[in-house]
């Protein structure tokens, strides 16, 4: 009776002992969350400026209520953007490491016209704990991704200008020569378009054939793909139109069944 009463304190001993040598492991957890904000003007490296968001993630974390105050490693914010097949590619963040790391923090950064994306928060922690054995051991974990919510931009048509117009019986102000049309007068327009080509094309099909150029008014009605003899002769994205009278000529494009803005031309009466 005396061994039964030994063996079963020597459980309860254990059995209190146990969490206290497990009292310092980490449990990291994360929420986060992205928020669009100002409009902020945006340059390609080519020099093609278009609008585009700042957007911020925030984040939330903790090590777990029984870690120690130095327990945080880093915290790894990323953004990523998300394909038409759902596939997510890297499109910007940034990897906090301790000294720079903090459990409830922002990033900011600037998303581009064209994109569907979104944000993903991990944490990482870490302690030094005594194991059931009075051993030091170091105990690391990471909390599961948090993603936020997704986010999409349409492409922006910034601008277009004519490569080739005729003008007959008008004067035209230098400044407009391509800019403005005329009725009765062939012309070539190049559309200058911003996109994420990851976020909107689609794999497998050419380029090319996922873009579209559209125009209407004053006569024209058009849809039509990249013109061939303008993109092998000046490097240029675009279509011929010719209106059949005076007003306005709206252009836009879509790339990948995705719609841009729309800008408008005037097209001058025609005079002869």
């Amino acid at each position: 009776m005396r061994c039964v009463r030994a063996a079963f304190a020597a459980l309860c001993l254990l059995a209190v002992a146990a969490p206290a040598a497990q009292a310092d492991h980490v449990a990291p957890s994360v929420t986060a969350t992205l928020e669009l904000g100002d409009a902020v003007r945006d340059c390609s490296t080519s020099g093609l400026c278009a609008r585009a968001r700042r957007a911020t993630v925030s984040w939330n974390a903790s090590c777990g209520s029984a870690a120690p105050a130095d327990a945080l490693r880093e915290v790894d914010v990323g953004i990523y953007g998300v394909a038409p097949d759902g596939k997510r590619f890297a499109y910007d963040g940034e990897a906090l490491e301790a000294e720079d790391a903090t459990l409830t923090g922002t990033m900011g950064m600037t998303a581009g016209p064209g994109v569907r994306f979104f944000g993903e928060v991990t944490v990482i922690c870490s302690a030094t704990v005594v194991d059931a054995d009075g051993y030091e051991v170091e105990h690391t974990a990471k909390a599961a991704p948090t993603p936020t919510a997704q986010f999409y931009l349409p492409p922006q048509l910034v601008n277009y200008r004519t490569t080739r117009a005729g003008f007959c019986g008008v004067n035209v102000p230098n400044s407009k020569v391509s800019k403005w049309l005329q009725a009765g007068q062939y012309a070539e327009l190049e559309y200058f378009l911003r996109y994420s080509a990851r976020s909107l094309m689609r794999r497998g099909v050419p380029e090319l054939r996922q873009l579209k150029f559209f125009a209407r008014g004053a006569g024209v009605r058009k849809k039509a793909s990249a013109d061939r003899g303008m993109l092998n002769q000046l490097g240029a994205l675009g279509t011929w139109v010719n209106p059949r009278r005076a007003g306005t000529l709206r252009i836009w494009a879509t790339i990948g069944g995705h719609r841009t803005n729309t800008l408008r031309i005037r097209v001058l009466p025609k005079r002869c």
